[in-house]
């Protein structure tokens, strides 16, 4: 199939899409219906809400003026006169927002009507009681408030008022339910179409690009694999050219060896004594060359055997950590040297025999020290301690230095493929070499380190190696 092909639209297609604009046509027609009487009926709830509240503020405000107007009365203090013709004020203001308001018709016609009849009458008569006062004086404004006809007029207004109020509360319920009852229908409505719309344009696109996709996955997967072949054998070119290129290096050191040996031999015997030291200088410089390029060869045979796919398993025997150590040491100690950093061991000799793989550690303990050495400045120190667990399974090693400490963002990923070298032509993976190699022994390694003070790496090891399987 062609990929022009993969792009025909059958009838399927033709009827899936057809399907999905016409079931998204019907869910948004309905939806916007139900939300249009939704919204409808809430608006009813609030203006009944709005109504019910205006009243309740009306009677509040027809309260407050009949007990300023006792309080003046009885005090015969003018400043409650203020508070009063304020409450009259908002008295008159709520009965024309009152009217303004959405209302039923039976209640513009007739209920609001006979409320605002009662509430502008008993206006008047506290306003007539004012009259009585300045006409005739308190005794006389007093008893015509004791006649009882302002409390009948409240008694009539609370009423009507507390009817209102009781028959807007059940309109107000009734229009709640409706407006949930919409609502569930319209959120239903548009969860079923969308469901449906997805189900279908889900389906009709599975049928349409199943064939694209499948071949683009093949694709990718040829590239992956064509490049991971082109890595493949870069890697076994240098591999094999790193391989020829040490090989005139030990026969170089050999040769040397002897060279030096032959020349020594030939001095006085005065002169060889005195030259004793440089003797001995050489001869540590040509095994350390020598011991090293043997490791680079064991390392390069792992890269091939690696691109064969033939990866070399973990060999665990009888080993000395203490040994190993030592050996990470002479191999590093000129390089130390040179950046004036002491290279110093504690607790090695009282390590015992361990069972693991003797290269995978020199090449972990390699990594941590040469790691620690261009971090510390000239006149630190570069401190590997050993010691015993109490219970005598456990071996604990300690790589501490005087160096300038690492960041929490350079910690967070130390164990990862994600961290990042500070040093120049730096991989940064000499941690992640070093985290491999102690989970392959069954071990744990944690790192402390201060910006500044320096940093330390602990590892335990099992002295019987990780558990058999």
């Amino acid at each position: 199939m062609t990929i022009p092909q993969l792009f025909s639209f059958n009838k399927v297609t033709h009827v899936g899409f057809g399907m999905s604009f016409l079931i998204i046509l019907i869910t948004l027609g309905i939806s916007f219906w139900g939300l249009h009487q939704t919204v409808k009926t809430f608006e009813s709830v609030i203006h009944l809400e709005e109504v019910v509240d205006e009243l309740l503020r009306l009677f509040v405000e027809l309260k407050e003026a009949e007990d300023q107007q006792r309080e003046y009365l009885l005090t015969e203090n003018p400043q409650f006169l203020k508070p009063y013709h304020r409450a009259v004020e908002n008295i008159q203001m709520k009965i024309v927002s009152l009217e303004r308001l959405p209302m039923s018709q039976n209640r513009r016609d007739k209920l609001f009507p006979n409320l605002k009849q009662l509430i502008h009458h008993r206006l008047a008569l506290l306003q007539d009681i004012l009259d009585v006062r300045e006409a005739q004086g308190k005794q006389a404004a007093i008893n015509a408030i004791l006649t009882g006809e302002g409390m009948q007029l409240m008694a009539q207004i609370r009423k009507q008022i507390l009817d209102l109020h009781n028959e807007d509360v059940v309109d107000i319920t009734h229009l709640h339910a409706v407006a949930h009852h919409q609502e569930t229908f319209t959120i239903l409505t548009m969860a079923w179409g969308i469901v449906l719309t997805f189900g279908v344009f889900i389906f009709t696109l599975w049928k349409l690009m199943r064939d694209l996709t499948e071949r683009q996955q093949l694709e990718r997967r040829l590239l992956i694999e064509a490049k991971l072949a082109e890595v493949s054998r870069r890697i076994a070119d240098i591999g094999h050219d790193v391989k020829n290129m040490l090989t005139p290096i030990q026969m170089g050191m050999t040769l040397l060896e002897d060279e030096l040996d032959e020349h020594f031999l030939h001095l006085p015997r005065e002169v060889r004594d005195e030259t004793r030291t440089t003797q001995d200088l050489y001869k540590d410089i040509i095994a350390m060359t020598r011991r090293g390029s043997g490791r680079i060869q064991e390392r390069v045979k792992e890269i091939g055997d690696a691109v064969k796919g033939s990866s070399s398993q973990p060999t665990f025997a009888a080993c000395h950590v203490g040994k190993i150590i030592e050996g990470v040491v002479d191999a590093l100690r000129l390089y130390a040297s040179e950046r004036g950093v002491v290279l110093r061991t504690q607790g090695l000799e009282s390590l015992p025999i361990v069972r693991a793989d003797e290269q995978r550690l020199f090449n972990a303990f390699y990594n941590l020290v040469n790691n620690a050495i261009p971090e510390t400045p000239s006149g630190g120190s570069v401190t590997i301690t050993g010691a015993l667990s109490e219970n005598g399974r456990d071996v604990f090693l300690s790589f501490t230095d005087t160096g300038r400490g690492m960041p929490p963002e350079v910690l967070q990923n130390l164990f990862t493929y994600g961290v990042v070298s500070r040093k120049s032509g730096g991989t940064g993976l000499g941690t992640k070499i070093v985290k491999d190699a102690v989970d392959v022994h069954g071990g744990t390694v944690t790192v402390e380190s201060t910006e500044g003070q320096g940093t330390t790496f602990k590892i335990c090891l099992p002295k019987e190696g990780p558990p058999v399987k």
